[in-house]
């Protein structure tokens, strides 16, 4: 109940419930376990300007409520819960609280003065996280939440005061300083400040803690400071109350770093770089840049760390957070090396640095970035043994500086328990939820869980550190289900957090707020883009912004939100331009950017960026043909989430036409890199009929292009949908007389036909459109037409015709310039060369075509070159390369879900086992074969619908006719899911 309100019951976590009031009455029970309350008082305790009768109503529904949360099972009915007529209560027996807790070790540490007794009021003082249940204003409320404060002060001020007497000054600052951010407006608590500050050695740090109270006070009251406190300000000014803990910078430096009391994880090459240039590469002045929670202070602590022997001892750490001047920076400075109170006193630090070795440490630099700048290039010159080592959100911009971009922890892209506790982003995660839970451990239950969720938090370790804080209350699965409201979750109530690292929204706030007011508008901007951007995406987005910009403006701001650490730079992206340079911005400042855009903003940057990627992509369609097509199949892999985003823009808007015309100029990058369900069910979506605006119908051609498009994709398996949209378009293309769309329609309806077999109808397909597509002089129909002629020819065994019309094809489309179909041709002319019997030959071109297809990382073509590869490996008695290729073929082809591929992977799988006289085996993936072929409707030709019937034969006589029936009737009995399940079971592939 102290800094929010939840109850955990095993691994359930209770934190919402039918009312507020529901709440209360539950908090209520829980904070008076020990006695039973009347139900007239727990009425008029909540609802005291209700009736009587419509107390009682409500306190029964909010038992009713309260009890299936309390008590599960059906052994736990009436345990926690105790109602009667009369009474309500918990039991007291099955009830604890961190507010008992907080009690009870205060009243434990209610012993005589002493070390022991410290230890346990601080230890008791740690339990108390918060006010007693935030947001909940009933009477009993306040008043407990008071008392309970009351009590958290005291301890603070009795063990500062026993730390004071002990002259461990620094220790009793850290709990007055606690007592003044629960009690900000107590004048006691300020003068305790001011006072151990100058305990401390610390005047200009207890004279600027005086103003701040005077300040306060006059805001909250009106009133001055009391005599007894500007008689102690009086005194410091003075110099009067000596320093107890003056001595030499020297001997004060060694405790001036930040004690870390939490394990670090990661960062071993930065360190090691930033030990290098400072150890041995004499650099004097070195920047960590990285976003807010990232991890920058304690990098450079434990740099410094590293580095404290070869300075001899002379290391300064100065936090800039909470100063808003270079000045009060100089004079905090000044205090840390015991200089008097000066008029000028840079020139005193100056002199104090003298030509000793020093490091100096500046962090948190940037809201002072540009006085911080010219601070340091004043000091590095004259102080010729110094070394700075800044940390900031953006780096300072002075010759000789080094910037350590600091990257997110590693993320894991496997669970296994081993792997896991390797990785960085794990590592850390483990070790915060066990300084909360002891007890957790990653297991095999909730190792996929918490890789998911490292791998979520992209590596930042503020928000890896605020997740893990739930681990008293929540599992890594129900983290996890938390994540779409991460900026909810990763919220601490730990005192010591700095209040812009109290929350991932409050650190992302503070990057955000720093930025001039144009910086924010780009920076909004930019959350419409997935999985990164090139400068001519964002020119197109923020095309009004850049007007009255000069030139290369889009280039100057993008580089300084890189230099903000709010967006990343990859010159290893593929781009438009060799060389380019690829933006990122993390998906969790994506989601924060998100948040800042108005409705109208939406509506300009979702059109501008779907009409952008719409360009982009019929552009790429333009460039199917020449050397170029590799690299523009790798930048669509780069933008498919932009693509994705603008298609999602375009169903939204209801915008059908410019949907289709996307998803058609996506057609062949979908088929290539096996996208093909996802490019099906978009073009779907956008031909349903109650899509279009009557603002904005389809034009007949857009949809039979998309007709086309749908047929092509749908021919790899279903054919009955493939033919049925052929045929639509095929309609609408011979009404408009348009040869060229008439030819890529026939050309469909030819591939289909000859996928059932149906040779007389699929020749006279092609042939039609392979006379059309010659009469456009469209040279990719006539090549396809030709193609699939020619395969026509092999299915019916004719070698010379179907060699000459594929070499043919082969030989047009080396001069086009198109690698996947010189792939599909290079594979026919194997096959061709392998039923010839020329193995040597098969080989030589299935290889070729295999380069090609890795090449363009297509894993339908990967696999249909591995199918084909590894049959000519078995009819050689290649038989270890041929399960190879066997296997990693129907891996490809399950992963893309190709069943048409797939059903030829399983027979191959079966003539193998039969090669390895595996017989069994080969019987049953045979008939798992048969079994898919019939519920796909297709043929096995050219793959040798003879080598079952051979391979059938060979199994009647090793296992007996009975067992090949009883075989290929149980496979009949499967599914064609079933079917693949067990294959791939049987070929030790699962």
């Amino acid at each position: 109940m102290l800094g929010g309100f939840c109850a955990r019951s095993g691994e359930r976590v209770i934190d919402r419930f039918r009312t507020q009031k529901t709440g209360a009455l539950l908090a209520y029970l829980a904070y008076h376990p020990e006695r039973r309350h009347s139900r007239e008082e727990l009425g008029d305790l909540l609802w005291p300007d209700v009736q009587p009768e419509g107390m009682r109503q409500r306190l029964s529904q909010g038992l009713v409520s309260l009890r299936p949360l309390l008590e599960s099972g059906d052994d736990e009915k009436g345990r926690i819960l105790l109602a009667d007529r009369a009474t309500v209560g918990l039991s007291s027996d099955g009830i604890t609280s961190d507010v008992a807790a907080f009690r009870a070790a205060m009243e434990a540490a209610e012993t005589p003065p002493g070390k022991v007794a410290q230890v346990a009021l601080e230890k008791a003082l740690s339990l108390y996280t918060g006010a007693l249940l935030p947001g909940y204003y009933e009477d009993w409320v306040l008043t407990e939440r008071q008392c309970l404060l009351d009590l958290y002060l005291r301890g603070l001020r009795r063990l500062s005061s026993a730390l004071e007497q002990a002259e461990e000054f620094e220790r009793a600052l850290l709990y007055t300083r606690l007592a003044l951010e629960a009690e900000p407006f107590a004048e006691e608590s300020h003068r305790d400040v001011i006072r151990l500050l100058a305990a401390c050695g610390q005047k200009s740090a207890a004279l600027r803690q005086a103003r701040e109270m005077e300040r306060i006070l006059a805001e909250d009251t009106g009133e001055p400071p009391s005599a007894t406190t500007r008689a102690l300000v009086e005194q410091i000014r003075r110099s009067e109350i000596p320093a107890a803990a003056a001595s030499s910078p020297a001997s004060r430096l060694n405790n001036n770093l930040p004690v870390s009391l939490t394990r670090f994880f990661g960062r071993e090459s930065e360190i090691a770089h930033m030990e290098s240039l400072i150890r041995d590469g004499g650099t004097r002045l070195v920047t960590i840049t990285g976003g807010g929670g990232g991890g920058k202070t304690r990098l450079a602590v434990e740099t410094t760390g590293k580095l404290i022997e070869h300075f001899h001892g002379a290391v300064l750490f100065l936090p800039l957070v909470e100063m808003n001047g270079i000045s009060i920076a100089q004079t905090a400075l000044a205090d840390l090396l015991s200089i008097p109170a000066s008029a000028s006193p840079l020139e005193e630090i100056i002199k104090a640095f003298g030509t000793r070795p020093f490091l100096l440490v500046l962090d948190n630099a940037e809201h002072l970035v540009t006085e911080v700048a010219h601070f340091v290039s004043g000091l590095l010159p004259r102080c010729p043994a110094l070394t700075i080592l800044v940390t900031s959100r953006q780096r300072l911009g002075l010759a000789g500086e080094r910037e350590i971009p600091i990257p997110a922890l590693s993320i894991p892209t496997g669970n296994t328990l081993t792997y896991l506790m390797d990785v960085d982003s794990v590592r850390l995660f483990v070790d915060r939820a066990q300084a909360i839970k002891p007890t957790f451990q990653v297991t095999d239950q909730n190792a996929a869980a918490i890789a998911a969720l490292c791998a979520r938090l992209e590596g930042i370790p503020l928000a890896i550190e605020l997740c893990a804080a739930w681990s008293q209350t929540l599992t890594p699965q129900q983290m996890l289900q938390n994540l779409n409201l991460r900026f909810d979750l990763l919220v601490s109530r730990r005192a010591d957090i700095p209040p812009r690292h109290r929350t991932l929204r409050a650190a992302l706030e503070y990057s955000y707020l720093m930025l001039p007011a144009d910086l924010q508008r780009f920076f909004v901007r930019l959350s419409v883009f997935r999985g990164g951007w090139i400068l001519g995406a964002a020119e197109a987005v923020w095309e009004d912004l850049l007007t009255d910009r000069p030139p290369f403006a889009a280039l100057t701001v993008l580089d300084e939100l890189r230099e903000r650490s709010l967006i990343s730079s990859d010159e290893n992206a593929p781009t438009d331009d060799e060389g380019g340079m690829r933006y990122r911005m993390l998906e969790t400042l994506r989601e924060f950017a998100t948040e800042q855009r108005t409705m109208a903003l939406e509506a300009i940057i979702g059109q501008r960026h779907a009409a952008y990627f719409l360009s982009r992509a019929e552009e790429a369609q333009t460039q199917e043909t020449g050397p170029p097509h590799g690299a523009w199949l790798a930048r669509l892999e780069a933008d498919h989430d932009n693509f994705r985003a603008a298609l999602a823009w375009f169903l939204e808007q209801r915008l059908p036409e410019q949907g289709l015309r996307l998803a058609v100029a996506l057609t062949p990058f979908w088929e290539v890199r096996g996208y093909i369900n996802e490019g099906l069910d978009w073009l779907r979506r956008f031909l349903a009929n109650d899509l279009p605006r009557q603002d904005a119908p389809v034009s007949p051609m857009i949809r039979a292009k998309a007709l086309n498009a749908l047929a092509h994709l749908s021919s790899e398996y279903d054919f009955e949908a493939a033919a049925a949209a052929a045929g639509e378009a095929l309609d609408f293309w011979r009404t408009a007389n348009d040869p060229r769309g008439a030819a890529a329609s026939l050309v469909i309806l030819g591939i289909v036909a000859d996928f059932q077999a149906n040779d007389v109808q699929a020749q006279s397909y092609l042939e039609e459109g392979l006379r059309l597509a010659r009469e456009a002089q469209d040279r990719p129909i006539i090549v396809s037409a030709l193609l699939n002629l020619g395969g026509i020819a092999m299915n019916q065994e004719q070698w010379q015709d179907a060699w000459a019309l594929t070499a043919e094809s082969l030989a047009l489309l080396r001069v086009q310039g198109r690698p996947k179909r010189i792939a599909d041709a290079l594979n026919n002319l194997g096959l061709i060369a392998r039923y010839q019997k020329n193995f040597a030959e098969a080989r030589k071109l299935l290889l070729e075509n295999l380069g090609i297809r890795r090449e363009a990382s297509n894993p339908t073509g990967t696999a249909i070159a591995l199918l084909n590869l590894a049959t000519v490996n078995r009819l050689e008695g290649r038989l270890s390369e041929a399960r190879s290729s066997i296997s990693e073929a129907t891996l490809l082809a399950s992963d893309v879900g190709n069943r048409r591929v797939l059903a030829h992977c399983v027979k191959e799988l079966g003539h193998l086992a039969c090669a390895e006289q595996e017989y069994p085996t080969g019987l049953r993936l045979l008939a798992l074969s048969e079994t898919l072929r019939k519920a796909l409707g297709m043929s096995f030709r050219p793959a040798d619908p003879e080598e079952i019937d051979r391979d059938t034969i060979l199994l009647q006589a090793k296992l007996g006719s009975a067992e090949v029936g009883v075989a290929w009737s149980a496979a009949d009995d499967l599914s064609p899911e079933e079917a693949v399940m067990e294959a791939m079971r049987l070929a030790h592939l699962t």
